[in-house]
């Protein structure tokens, strides 16, 4: 195997977390108030931190509040929106609970609005039947209740 291939030469530096995501010139990214919140207070932790893991996520979050775009909570209309949060009841019985925000946010029952879910809960009503195809076919739900 040819030299060009390997790293013998030079030792390959660790990779810690995210890598920096910093949004295009003029692009920026939709966040929840509370994310927001969340993200200046990690970033004012991490700005006392010496060691190179605490810089390193110092840059990612600083890269992230620089293209912050607040969004405003939606109203209380029972449309779905950015930052609304929407218990769905599926076809097998289960029910879910689902907020959508951005997505340096999703984690949990907070999911990105990029996501093809939330995409298809975008601007459906309380009370509406959406489908989603997922790995196993397609699942039914229903919007029991949009907050």
């Amino acid at each position: 195997m040819s030299k060009a291939f390997t790293s013998e030469e030079t030792e390959d530096a660790p990779v810690l977390g995210r890598p920096v995501q910093r949004a295009a010139r003029g692009q920026e990214r939709p966040m929840t108030p509370e994310g927001y919140r969340a993200l200046v207070a990690e970033r004012e932790r991490l700005l006392g931190g010496k060691t190179d893991e605490l810089k390193h996520r110092l840059a990612v979050v600083s890269a992230m509040l620089e293209s912050v775009r607040l969004v405003t909570p939606p109203p209380r209309d029972g449309t779905v929106r950015f930052g609304s949060t929407v218990t769905l009841a599926w076809d097998d019985g289960r029910e879910q609970v689902v907020r959508l925000v951005g997505v340096d946010e999703a984690e949990g029952k907070n999911i990105s609005v990029e996501s093809p879910l939330a995409r298809t809960l975008l601007e459906q009503r309380e009370g509406d039947e959406v489908e989603v195809t997922r790995p196993r076919g397609v699942a039914t739900a229903r919007l029991v209740r949009v907050e």
